[in-house]
């Protein structure tokens, strides 16, 4: 079945996939908690529907757009993804490293499409720059979301590293298998089962990070709840001074453990009852 529906089939129906999750995360951003990297992974969405769409209507737009534009926004969307994830882990910011890639894909996509056609060297190239993104992706869901979240995400390490090696076979294929592509909308079953193995892999890569999210939200909740469990029951409290004692043993001013154990701040002030002893203590000083 792979091999009798053609690649601009299976990318117009990857386009309308897309565009549909693109609706669920612009809902979940909308309406529920979502943290820093989610917006990003939106933008994502909607710049990989564009660009499978304009893909899918190469030979019917002109080529700039559905060849370098399209190209252009899928590159731009991985990029998205990955940017997304430095901020939901709060890892370091490489932001230059994706602009820089899709300029490079604009730049060497207009001289394999004008000044030297050549197909198979434009699939080599996206190819090569989805390994370094996606495998970098892959990389920091496996080193920092445990730190932050103390739990994994393996479903979407797995598909991430996925989608790097298959795009490892793709220029494999490319450079010693496949001979010269003429059209890539006709080329071998081979780049059909790519097409599905792309926007499958895109379609998995959203539901990971929309379950990447609510891992955080339950991470959060389950601190907080931590944290009104720390209130309740018997606490330890000096009769004296009244400090307490925490669970190391260290007796802390009631403000700082309860600051510490909730998100409660302090004003001071006196009370009628301590302002009325301290005035009559300063009346009684003044009178001797």
């Amino acid at each position: 079945m792979l091999f009798v529906i053609d690649i601009r089939t299976l990318s117009f129906i990857s386009s309308i996939i897309s565009l549909v999750l693109c609706i669920c995360m612009i809902y979940i951003s909308t309406t529920r908690k979502t943290y820093n990297g989610f917006t990003q992974w939106t933008i994502a969405s909607i710049l990989y529907s564009f660009g499978m769409v304009f893909m899918s209507l190469r030979s019917i737009l002109p080529d700039f757009i559905s060849i370098i534009v399209a190209n252009m926004l899928l590159i731009a969307g991985f990029g998205f993804i990955a940017y997304g994830l430095e901020l939901f882990t709060n890892s370091t910011r490489r932001i230059w490293l994706f602009t820089s890639l899709t300029i490079l894909t604009v730049i060497l996509f207009l001289y394999f499409t004008y000044y030297s056609p050549d197909v198979n060297s434009r699939i080599i190239i996206i190819s090569a720059i989805i390994i370094i993104i996606y495998g970098y992706s892959g990389y920091l869901v496996h080193m920092y979301v445990p730190r932050l979240i103390n739990d994994r995400n393996t479903f979407l390490e797995v598909v991430f590293f996925i989608q790097a090696f298959w795009n490892v076979l793709r220029v494999i294929h490319s450079v010693f298998i496949e001979g010269a592509i003429v059209d890539y909308m006709n080329a071998s079953g081979f780049y059909g089962i790519t097409t599905v193995v792309f926007f499958s892999g895109n379609i998995f890569i959203i539901i990971g990070l929309i379950v990447l999210n609510f891992q955080k939200v339950e991470f959060d909740l389950k601190a907080a709840n931590e944290e009104v469990n720390a209130l309740r029951g018997i606490i330890p409290i000096c009769s004296y001074c009244k400090k307490i004692r925490d669970d190391q043993g260290i007796w802390n001013q009631i403000e700082a453990y309860i600051h510490a154990h909730s998100e409660a701040k302090f004003s001071h002030g006196i009370c009628p009852e301590c302002m009325n002893k301290l005035y009559q203590e300063i009346d009684d000083e003044n009178d001797h």
